[in-house]
């Protein structure tokens, strides 16, 4: 049993039921929202009671407090991410909040309610689900940001951490630093 019960991950409750549901309005889009640490929950209540269409995928999950117990949170799917569905003045609502960093514009409509949608299957389905990198590991990328910017190399994985490898061929070694998605673009 988690510590406190689930926010509700959609408004309306039947968003995924029927697609015909949704309003076909040519101002109303789909905007992804990036919410400051830890206020996803928060802006999903403040779009609740504004009435405002949003969807905030999910998860379970466990942990271990340091006695040893067990405990379940129920945690963004997308850390710092959320959905809304709405105009020009839905979007200045949740900004209103000071909840948020940005409003990202989508640009492909139908993508991003498909793959919303493939997302809510997934987490109905009751199977276990958790949060898929961009990059994968093995990956070739190149430091977007940083101090680092314009380093290609290789993505690997060591325990629960992606980090990137720089190798120095000649000597088949390599120094690798820990790595976020958004540090990094793929390469070919």
């Amino acid at each position: 049993m988690p510590i406190l019960p689930a926010e509700p991950d959609c408004n309306p409750p039947n968003l995924w039921d029927d697609p015909a549901s949704l309003p076909a309005e040519a101002e109303v889009c789909w905007w992804c929202l990036h919410t400051k640490p830890r206020q996803e929950k928060a802006t999903a209540r403040d779009l609740r009671k504004a009435g405002i269409v949003y969807y905030l995928p999910q998860v379970m999950r466990e942990s271990r407090t340091p006695q040893g117990r067990k405990i379940q949170s129920v945690v963004p799917l997308f850390a710092g991410y959320m959905f809304l569905r709405g105009d020009h003045n839905d979007r200045l609502v949740a900004l209103r909040a000071h909840r948020l960093v940005s409003v990202l514009e989508v640009s492909d409509q139908d993508a991003i309610a498909r793959d919303l949608r493939q997302i809510h299957t997934m987490l109905s389905s009751g199977m276990p689900v958790s949060e898929e990198p961009v990059v994968p590991v093995g990956a070739n990328v190149r430091i977007a940001t940083g101090p680092l910017t314009g380093m290609v190399g290789k993505v690997v994985r060591r325990g629960k951490r992606d980090q990137f490898v720089a190798v120095v061929h000649f000597l088949g070694r390599g120094a690798t630093v820990d790595l976020r998605d958004w540090q990094v673009e793929r390469v070919g």
